[in-house]
C-alpha cells in the first residue's frame, strides 16, 4: 500500500494558502537575491557578480547590523509601510550605485541599499512569523534555498553570465512587487505591549527554550563562516567542479529537510543532528586533502549539505516558536544573536581562513570546528528536552502551531499541567524527572498525576498507555 502524508503534516501543500502568496513569494525571491548577489556567504570565490567581493562584505554586514537594529524599531502594525519605503530606498541606492562613477559614492550608495535591506528583512519576516502557517513556512525557506543553490550552479558554469545583471534586476524588481500586495495590520493578535507572553509560559521559555539561539549561532559561525573561508582557501585550488559539489550538497540539504518532515519523528532533533555531523565529516576531510585531494569534493558536498539543512531549520524554527508563543522577544535576540553574534563573526573568521589561506590554518580550523561542532552534538539531548517541554518541536510537525499546549486531552477537561504530566509520562519519564523538566515540586506533580487520572477514569500508567497507544506511534 502506498504511503500518503495525511493533510495535517506540515509537508503536505494542504497547507498553502492563496492569500499568503505574496508574503511566501517575497520571501523566496528576495532572500535568493539577496543570497546570490549580496551575501558574502554565497559569494563566488571565482568571479564577481553583481557586486565584488569587497561591496559583498561591506553590504552583507550592513545588511546584518541593519537588521539587528531595524528588528528593535519596527513595530508589527506598521510593517507593510515601512517595506515600501525601504522598497524605494532599495531602488534608489542601487540606481546610485550603478550609475556612478565616483569610489565614494558608490559605497554610500551601497550602504544606503544595504542598511535599507535590513528594514524590508525585517517587514518580510513580521508576517513570515505571525502569518504563515507551517507549511507555508517550510515551503518558503526550503524553496529559497532551492533557487540559491540552482541559480549558483548556472552561474558558476557559465550558463547565464550575459545576462546576469537582468537577472539581478528582474529577481529584486519581481520580489518587491509583492510588497504592493501586503496587507496592513495582517497579525489579528498584535497588541500593545508586543513582547509579552504569557506568564505561564515565560519562566520555561527563559530557561530552556533559548538554547536554539545557541545551536543557531555555531551554525552561522562554523558552517557559513569557518566552512566557507575553508572551501576558499582549499590547498589544492577551488575550481567550478569543487563548487559545483558545494551547491549541489545544497541541494540534497534541501530535499532531505523536506523528507525528515514528512516521514521522520522528531524531525528537528534529526535534522540538527544532520547539520553538525555532515559539516564535522567534511571539515575532517578537508583535514587530510593535502594528501588526498580527491577528498575536497566530499567535504564540499557535505559542508553545502549541513550548511543547507542548518540554514533552513534556523529560520524555520524561529518562524514556528514564534508563531506558538506570539513574543517579539525571541525574534529580536535571534536576529540579534545571528546577525552580530554569528553573522559578522563568522565573515570575519571566513574572511581571516579565506586571505591566509595556508594549508597549516586551514586544517586547524578544520579540527577546530570539528571539535566544536562534536560537542554541541553532545548537548542535542538538551535540545530535545527542551523540545518537549516547550511543545514547540511536535508542533514543527504539523501546518499549524496549536493555540495551546497538548490539545489532545482537551476533551476530557484535564487542566494544562495535568495535560503536561500525563504527556511525560506518556514519554517515558518518572514523576521525579518530571518534577525536574516542568519545574514543580514533586507533591505538586504527583497532585497533578492524580487528578488526571481521575479525569481519565484510570487508575495506572499502564492504562494511560493503552488509552493513548494511537498517540504515541505518532
Amino acid at each position: 500500500m502506498k504511503y500518503q502524508l495525511p493533510p495535517e503534516n506540515v509537508v503536505h501543500p494542504h497547507g498553502l494558502r492563496l492569500e499568503n502568496l505574496p508574503y511566501l513569494a517575497i520571501w523566496v525571491l528576495y532572500y535568493a537575491w539577496i543570497g546570490i548577489f549580496a551575501s558574502w556567504w554565497l559569494g563566488s570565490p571565482l568571479r564577481d557578480t553583481a557586486f565584488d567581493q569587497q561591496i559583498r562584505n561591506l553590504m552583507h554586514i550592513t545588511i546584518l547590523l541593519s537588521s539587528a537594529l531595524f528588528v528593535f524599531l519596527i513595530r508589527r502594525q506598521w510593517f507593510a509601510k515601512a517595506a515600501r519605503i525601504g522598497a524605494l530606498l532599495i531602488f534608489a541606492g542601487l540606481i546610485a550605485f550603478y550609475i556612478s562613477v565616483n569610489p565614494q559614492i558608490r559605497i554610500i550608495a551601497a550602504t544606503v541599499s544595504a542598511v535599507a535591506m535590513g528594514c524590508v528583512n525585517i517587514c518580510i519576516l513580521i508576517p513570515f512569523v505571525f502569518t504563515l502557517n507551517n507549511t507555508e513556512k517550510l515551503y518558503a525557506v526550503v524553496a529559497s534555498n532551492l533557487l540559491i543553490q540552482f541559480t549558483a550552479i548556472f552561474r558558476e558554469n557559465n550558463l547565464f553570465i550575459w545576462t546576469e545583471p537582468l537577472l539581478s534586476g528582474a529577481l529584486l524588481l519581481s520580489s518587491l512587487l509583492m510588497i504592493l500586495f501586503f496587507r496592513p495590520q495582517t497579525d489579528e493578535t498584535a497588541t500593545e505591549n508586543e513582547d509579552s507572553t504569557p506568564p505561564e509560559t515565560q519562566s520555561v521559555m527563559n530557561s530552556r527554550i533559548y538554547l536554539s539561539l545557541l545551536f543557531n549561532c555555531a551554525i552561522a559561525i562554523l558552517c557559513k563562516g569557518v566552512g566557507k573561508g575553508i572551501l576558499n582557501a582549499l590547498p589544492s585550488g577551488i575550481n567550478i567542479g569543487i563548487l559545483t559539489g558545494y551547491y549541489f550538497g545544497g541541494i540534497l540539504g534541501c530535499v532531505f529537510y523536506l523528507l525528515i518532515y514528512a516521514y521522520a519523528k522528531k524531525a528537528y532533533i534529526w535534522l540538527g543532528n544532520i547539520t553538525f555531523s555532515s559539516v564535522t565529516i567534511g571539515l575532517m576531510c578537508n583535514a587530510f586533502s593535502q594528501q588526498l585531494p580527491q577528498l575536497a569534493l566530499p567535504f564540499a558536498v557535505l559542508l553545502g549539505l549541513g550548511s543547507t539543512v542548518g540554514m533552513i531549520n534556523m529560520y524555520y524554527i524561529l518562524g514556528v516558536i514564534g508563531k506558538k508563543y506570539n513574543s517579539l522577544r525571541y525574534i529580536k535576540l535571534f536576529i540579534f544573536s545571528i546577525g552580530i553574534g554569528g553573522g559578522i563573526s563568522g565573515i570575519v573568521l571566513g574572511n581571516l581562513i579565506s586571505r591566509i589561506g595556508t594549508m597549516q590554518v586551514s586544517v586547524y580550523a578544520s579540527i577546530l570546528s570539528a571539535v566544536v561542532m562534536i560537542a554541541f552534538m553532545f548537548v542535542s539531548p538538551l535540545m530535545e528536552r527542551a523540545e518537549y517541554v516547550n511543545d514547540w518541536g511536535r508542533d514543527s510537525a504539523y501546518t499549524d502551531v496549536s493555540g495551546d499546549q497538548l490539545a489532545l486531552f482537551k476533551p476530557y477537561g484535564l487542566s494544562k499541567r495535568e495535560a503536561e504530566v500525563c504527556d511525560l509520562l506518556l514519554r517515558g519519564y518518572t514523576l521525579r524527572q518530571i518534577s525536574a523538566i516542568l519545574p514543580i515540586a514533586y507533591s505538586t506533580v504527583n497532585t497533578y498525576y492524580n487528578s488526571a487520572y481521575r479525569k481519565l477514569g484510570i487508575n495506572s500508567r499502564a492504562e494511560l498507555l493503552l488509552m493513548f497507544k494511537d498517540y504515541l506511534t505518532e
